[in-house]
């Protein structure tokens, strides 16, 4: 899994920004609110995002965030990562939350974060359309990074979904 997160961060750290002067933004992006700090997520929508993707029994969610700051003034930069992966359980549909999956593996490259185990809250899907997007509500779901340091994840986000 951690070859796999590298690959794709070694792909997709890419910025772009609005060629605009003003405050409005071109794209729309979502937002996350983690430990109490708002962050941009950027996902359905945007011209250049992670896919979240169920494939071969796998869940697995990307979250790439950015500085919310920056992207009110249309500079889109992926700062951050957040990926959720999630084994043992049926393909998601409406309904389904992340943590009755029976595996849930967390990476967060997010400050000093690294890996981390869910501990609790909840991570229910809101609305889902194959090859196109899924919608995921936080509500305290809460993990801990082998350091000890806790996250906890609230909101509503709408993410690009591939189906194989």
């Amino acid at each position: 899994m951690a070859f796999a997160m590298m690959t794709v961060l070694s792909l997709a750290f890419i910025s772009c920004s609005s060629d605009d002067d003003d405050d409005s933004t071109s794209f729309k992006f979502g937002q996350i609110n983690i430990n109490g700090k708002d962050y941009a997520c950027y996902g359905y929508g945007m011209p250049i995002t992670y896919i979240s993707s169920w494939e071969d029994g796998t869940l697995s969610i990307s979250l790439p965030l950015g500085e919310l700051a920056d992207a009110k003034k249309g500079e889109y930069d992926y700062d951050y990562m957040i990926g959720i992966e999630c084994n043992g359980g049926n393909k998601p549909s409406a309904g389904t939350d992340l943590a009755d999956y029976s595996e849930i593996d967390i990476t967060i490259i997010l400050n000093d974060g690294g890996s981390a185990v869910y501990e609790s809250g909840s991570a229910v899907v809101k609305s889902i359309k194959d090859d196109d997007y899924i919608t995921i509500e936080f509500k305290n779901f809460k993990c801990k990074t082998s350091s000890s340091q806790s996250y906890t994840f609230n909101g509503t986000v709408k993410l690009d979904y591939d189906v194989d």
